[in-house]
């Protein structure tokens, strides 16, 4: 469907000089048929529809089986909604079916849905676009205008989540501006919905309204914003990958070699399993960071792409085919890693993805495992690689244990560094978040292939302000640099000229570092095999300017306060004398010159 009809104006009535005497009694007949035909086969397409939409959720997390159940999906929701275009004056008569508004909203709100869900089947960032597509035309045509009206709760219940669902598209669309004015809505829906009908649920909706609150202040709270207009942030997006960012697709042999494919960072894990975590839904703040690092800027603009059934090669797992909104040439760059969101997983699910994802890479890709967790140690006698590490999910099936049990509980239940032994038979880029992530030190390494394991401080210093109502500090780094420096520097509220002075150092600081990377003899060989993938080399220069900001910091004294990685990152790797110019560069615009110490011994 072209976009220039895919959320096509509301149809006219066409008029015409209706025929009079026996001629309109004998063209009446057809014309009935013709109508009844076209109720039923809406009827028959709706009723497919309805179906194929359930059985989503019985399809298989993992896996490639669910690809051709989307296709079809897909393929009956395209009649679908082309039908209910072509013949709406039909459909909309009372007298043959009495389509509602409402109803229209219904199917264009599954297929927002169905698009989001291929995202997050594929990561593949231009099928978001496709949903906010329809998401937004609900809203611009008011298709659940009246639902309050109707006095019907399951109704008002499906506006609402369509909301909710629209505001988690928006979120990780970046879409700020939209965001803000679905909150107020949705505010206002929540209110009517509860004085209306004093649902048992309507606490549920607040407690959605307080977590997306405290997800947006989180953001916010770390953006500048100018005060002439307090709308308009001073940095830009700095979440996704540039579309420009990519390095060749082979690398050159070594001593005349024939060159090799470089490594293609394929299946990324997600986890977020702090007990206490800023969260919407099942998205936590620092997965939904990750989850942005971890994937390209789409290559189609906010409102582009068409409504169609993806190919079925879009799906493929090396990303070489395109999707909606693909230019020839462009997807090979901008293929994303396949990604599992795993919010509180339990150590049985979470051990189930990491095989699945391990048996779906081979020696040219990689698994990434991201671990945002609470640490989980182990008392007395040690355990070479399984003295604690950080913590999963527990259920319990009986009552809550005693201390002694609970601790011996936990300890089972929790993801050990030797845990990870058998999937390195492969190339695996670990980063661990958590207090407890030193534990992954002693991670064995054995199997010859590439292993990295980026962990963060396990503490931070008591002078530094509370990291709880911003996420992982360690998280945000990776995720944008600028953000993190404004953190620890108490300078959220900073001139705009000084920000936009800044900003630009840390794009220099990165591609700098970069090079530095390329440059170095001495880096060991598991670095240099992931600085072939373009999503783990930005990850491993963020760490670096982390780490070079945090171990330069006259507040960050102790090993305990500073982030570390195994095998080790020499400094010497990165910090060269141009990374140390920029490096006091920026704090002296930054103004906060006296809290840093760029000497040789301060950096080691």
């Amino acid at each position: 469907m072209s976009e220039s009809t895919k959320m096509e104006a509301e149809p006219t009535p066409v008029q015409t000089e209706a025929p009079a005497g026996p001629v309109a009694a004998a063209s009446a007949v057809p014309v009935a048929h013709s109508n009844a035909k076209i109720v039923e086969e809406f009827q028959y397409l709706l009723e497919k529809s309805q179906q194929l939409f359930a059985g989503l959720r019985d399809l298989p997390p993992t896996g490639k089986n669910w690809q051709p159940y989307f296709q079809r999906t897909f393929e009956v929701y395209t009649k679908l909604w082309k039908f209910q275009q072509t013949h709406r004056l039909v459909l909309e008569n009372k007298d043959l079916y009495g389509l509602k508004r409402y109803e229209i909203g219904e199917i264009a709100s599954k297929i927002g849905q169905l698009y989001y869900h291929y995202y997050l089947r594929t990561s593949e960032t231009n099928y978001l676009y496709e949903s906010y597509v329809f998401y937004e035309a609900i809203r611009e045509r008011q298709y659940f205008r009246d639902v309050l009206d109707a006095k019907n709760p399951p109704l008002m219940i499906k506006k609402l989540r369509y909301y909710a669902r629209f505001i988690v598209v928006c979120l990780l669309l970046n879409s700020n501006e939209t965001i803000k004015k679905l909150m107020e809505e949705l505010t206002g829906l929540i209110d009517e919905y509860t004085k209306t009908f004093k649902p048992s649920d309507g606490g549920e909706w607040n407690v959605v309204l307080s977590e997306i609150t405290t997800f947006l202040e989180a953001e916010k709270r770390l953006t500048p914003v100018n005060p002439e207009d307090p709308s308009a942030h001073i940095i830009p997006p700095q979440s996704r990958l540039p579309l420009s960012k990519h390095t060749p697709l082979v690398v050159p042999g070594a001593d005349g070699a024939p060159p090799q494919p470089k490594l293609k960072l394929q299946e990324a894990i997600l986890v977020g399993n702090y007990a206490n975590q800023i969260k919407f839904s099942e998205l936590t703040l620092d997965m939904y960071r990750m989850l942005q690092s971890l994937e390209r800027e789409p290559s189609v603009s906010g409102k582009g792409g068409a409504m169609a059934p993806p190919q079925h090669d879009a799906m493929a797992v090396d990303g070489e085919a395109g999707g909606a909104g693909d230019e020839k040439g462009v997807s090979s760059k901008r293929s994303n890693p396949h990604k599992y969101l795993l919010y509180r997983p339990t150590l049985a699910q979470l051990t189930l993805y990491i095989a699945t994802a391990f048996k779906d890479i081979n020696e040219n890709s990689a698994l990434l495992l991201y671990l945002s967790a609470d640490g989980s140690k182990r008392q007395g006698a040690e355990t070479s690689g399984y003295n604690g590490g950080v913590a999963t999910a527990v259920n319990y099936s009986r009552s809550k244990p005693d201390k002694t049990d609970a601790d011996q509980t936990n300890l089972i239940h929790s993801l050990h560094p030797g845990d990870l032994v058998p999937f390195m038979r492969k190339p695996l880029f670990v980063v661990i978040d958590s207090t407890n992530s030193a534990a992954f030190k002693s991670t064995p390494h054995v199997f010859n292939q590439a292993f990295v394991c980026l962990m963060s401080p396990v503490e931070y210093p008591s002078t530094l302000k509370d990291t709880s109502p911003i996420g992982s500090l360690f998280t945000l780094f990776l995720n944008s640099p600028i953000k993190g420096f404004a953190f620890i520097n108490d300078i959220p509220d900073t001139q705009v000229d000084t920000w936009s002075k800044c900003y630009p150092i840390f794009t220099q600081m990165e591609k700098m570092i970069s090079d530095a990377f390329d440059a170095s003899t001495t880096l060991d060989k598991s670095f240099k095999r992931f600085l072939q993938d373009d999503f783990l080399r930005q990850i491993l220069v963020r760490f670096a300017v982390c780490s070079g900001l945090l171990c330069s910091h006259v507040g960050f004294k102790e090993a305990k306060y500073l982030p570390c990685s195994e095998p080790a990152l020499p400094s010497a790797s990165y910090l060269t004398p141009e990374v140390i110019t920029k490096f006091q560069e920026l704090v002296g615009i930054a103004n906060v010159a006296q809290s840093y110490n760029f000497t040789a011994d301060a950096v080691q």
